[in-house]
């Protein structure tokens, strides 16, 4: 050390060198609140904010993704029965109760999967638009439009319920689309509770990820209570609109304005760069991936994100592509020397249940791992990219026991990886918050775009392919294209992401110099600058070089500008 030289850490660096979590810069003593909630203790407004973000995701977020589940209770309430001829119609509204949550036509079925197919279009395609929302009005706002699109849909369903056969084909049209289009803005609005308390954020992120697609199990429940139960589907509507209301209200009562989120981040920065003196050798400073005048393409063309994006877009085309063919993939293997045809429909009928509560049961395992290792992203990428490719294995052995094993663990790993992929993208060392809700909005774009555009392409190929010559084999051969993909991707990821921690703890970690040229305390000196994919500090700096803010300063330096 040096007589009267003091080094400006950041608290986060204290905070990361302790508890392997980046978030003593963020965390103040009396987070902020909303008008609403400001007599509650923080800690009930801590564990409030896990319950309302997990409660309202699950209740609202991903209803989009159970609607087969629900398909025998419109066809009983007679949804689109106006769809068939008059003869046909008549006797489907004659049959008894056992018989009516059959399909009445095929066109009857083709306008349920087309109302289906928009709702799930608007749920992929409409995350970017609450990302600019919640960056630039703030999650409020987002939580607010969502909220509005989400009662409305279950209210049109519960009057649809209650006409019944005499519904206008307009509220079906309507209600299911509005569902789709809300989930979205419910889970972003949510993740911003990770930023006001951020020793929290490693549960709330994966728990609202795997609440997202566990919310599948809400319309199987629904059809539970009116097939078994027989309660009528307006009366089901109905109380869900009355529990959805109370959970929505509590999560936006939680939620903070833009004005108290601008003024939360401001402090946050003042408070990042105040001086902490120390004693004998220098803690080790927290290693922050970006400047604070990155935008996003800057953001999306680092070596991180764009190997994280390739691997989510074709690990999630290969999930997308085994969840629509799953049943025709698995009846077709039935149907051949490979398994027996009622051994393929137990594993169909299984799927169905399975899927949503291993979906629901992964949440611990994503909370443990992103907890555990919330420094050390290639630690539970890693996890990630493994299960996804031992799930890629078994469905690519024709047999039994391997599909009934990738049955199993479809749900586990799609859960996985999307809570590990979202906590990656809200970790405030790897992106700014302030940006956060853009960069997941057009990440997710990308990854939308490319899972649900290619699997009508794979299916033509398996239904008109000429080699393989048999459709099981098409199937094997589409999986291990896709399998070899995510597999190359799966390796590079977590690799990338080791070696860019260990050149910059390296950089960071050597004995700290004072840079006497410009005169800036705690200013990193030229030795200490992580190079930039292997280029001199002349070059520029590293995208991914870690950087410690100082006294004067508040983000890395960069180029030689800088210097």
């Amino acid at each position: 050390t040096f007589p009267g030289f003091r080094p400006s850490f950041p608290s986060a660096a204290r905070g990361a060198c302790r508890m392997g979590l980046l978030d003593s810069k963020y965390d103040s003593p009396a987070p902020p609140s909303s008008w609403f909630c400001s007599r509650l203790p923080i800690s009930w407004r801590r564990w409030l904010s896990v319950a309302a973000a997990g409660i309202s995701v699950f209740t609202m977020g991903g209803l989009c993704f159970g609607f087969d589940s629900i398909y025998p209770v419109l066809y009983s309430s007679g949804a689109f029965v106006d769809y068939c001829p008059a003869e046909q119609a008549a006797i489907c509204s004659a049959r008894t109760d056992e018989q009516r949550w059959l399909s009445c036509c095929d066109s009857q079925v083709s306008a349920i999967v087309s109302v289906t197919s928009v709702s799930l279009f608007g749920a992929d395609g409409v995350m970017v638009l609450y990302g600019e929302l919640t960056d630039r009005l703030g999650p409020r706002w987002c939580m607010s439009v969502a909220l509005s699109l989400a009662y409305l849909g279950i209210m049109l369903l519960a009057i649809a319920g209650w006409l019944g056969a005499a519904a206008s084909d307009a509220l079906w049209y309507f209600a299911f689309p509005m569902l789709g289009l809300a989930g979205p803005g419910i889970f972003m609005a949510v993740l911003s509770f990770g930023e006001v308390f951020p020793r929290l954020e490693p549960v709330i992120t994966p728990l609202a990820a795997s609440m997202f697609d566990g919310s599948a199990f809400v319309f199987l429940f629904w059809k539970l209570l009116f097939l078994h139960a027989h309660v009528p589907l307006f009366v089901i509507a109905a109380a869900w609109l009355l529990l959805t209301v109370a959970v929505g209200g509590l999560a936006w009562s939680l939620l903070l304005s833009k004005r108290k989120t601008d003024a939360m981040r401001a402090e946050h920065e003042a408070r990042s760069s105040e001086l902490a003196p120390v004693s004998g050798m220098a803690q080790a400073p927290a290693i922050v991936w970006h400047s604070e005048g990155d935008g996003l393409r800057q953001l999306f063309c680092r070596t991180d994100t764009v190997l994280l994006l390739l691997f989510m877009c074709t690990a999630n085309l290969n999930q997308t592509f085994y969840i629509e063919t799953f049943a025709d993939q698995i009846r077709a293997l039935g149907a051949s020397a490979a398994m027996l045809p009622e051994r393929a429909e137990e594993i169909v009928e299984l799927f169905d249940v399975i899927f949503p509560l291993l979906s629901l049961g992964t949440t611990p395992l994503a909370i443990f791992l992103v907890n555990r290792y919330n420094a050390r992203e290639h630690v539970y990428l890693g996890v990630v990219v493994g299960l996804s490719c031992l799930f890629g294995l078994a469905q690519l052995i024709p047999f039994h026991g391997p599909q009934l094993a990738a049955a199993i663990l479809f749900g586990p790993a799609r859960t996985l990886q999307w809570a590990c992929y979202f906590h990656f993208l809200a970790s405030p060392s790897r992106y700014p918050p302030a940006a956060m809700g853009r960069v997941v909005g057009y990440a997710n774009l990308v990854i939308a775009l490319f899972g649900d555009l290619p699997p009508s392409l794979l299916d033509a190929y398996i239904q008109h392919g000429a080699f393989p010559s048999d459709v099981p084999s098409r199937y094997v051969a589409a999986h291990a294209v896709l399998m070899t993909a995510v597999a190359l991707l799966s390796a590079a990821l977590p690799l990338q992401l080791l070696a860019a921690r260990r050149a910059a703890e390296g950089r960071l970690l050597a004995p700290l110099e004072p840079l006497e040229s410009d005169g800036i305390i705690g200013e990193l000196p030229p030795s200490r600058r992580a190079p930039r994919d292997g280029l001199s500090d002349e070059g520029g700096e590293d995208d991914e070089a870690a950087c410690l803010r100082p006294a004067r300063t508040s983000s890395c330096r960069s180029g030689p500008a800088s210097q």
